[in-house]
């Protein structure tokens, strides 16, 4: 049984790779302290960038719905997914505008999200674990947790 966490700070990443025609997906979970408490890894058929970012924050969001937290804030290096998600931005891609619908869908089993965008450099772990899967050096863990 996992104890309850306040709130958890999410960081996602997906890279793609279209010479191995696969997508690395990956995702990192703090507590308040900065403790990482969680992550998963999973690795999924080819796809755009921006598909791949929806995809990691997806898998993120399926994974976190049977941890209590009171509240998620969720970063990602993808200002073309944070400002969709905020609503500042339009969804054209029919692609993208399903991968969105399905992420909404998600958000009302689980408890309130911020999306927040951060630069690349500061999303350095979500970033190698997606990337790592991606290219075939990391098996996939997207089944559970890994507390400490």
């Amino acid at each position: 049984m996992h104890k309850n966490h306040p709130h958890l700070i999410v960081y996602t990443d997906g890279a793609i790779r279209p010479e191995r025609r696969c997508t690395g997906l990956g995702a990192v979970v703090c507590d308040e302290s900065g403790h990482i408490r969680f992550w998963w890894n999973r690795r999924a058929p080819l796809m755009t960038c921006n598909e791949a970012e929806y995809a990691a924050v997806h898998m993120a969001l399926e994974a976190l719905r049977h941890i209590p937290a009171e509240r998620i804030t969720l970063y990602s290096d993808s200002q073309v997914l944070i400002r969709q998600m905020q609503g500042l931005a339009a969804t054209r891609s029919p692609h993208l505008r399903a991968a969105r619908q399905r992420l909404r869908a998600l958000l009302a089993a689980c408890p309130p999200v911020t999306f927040r965008h951060l630069p690349r450099e500061h999303n350095r772990l979500a970033d190698a674990l997606a990337n790592q899967t991606a290219e075939g050096r990391l098996p996939d863990f997207a089944g559970g947790s890994r507390e400490r």
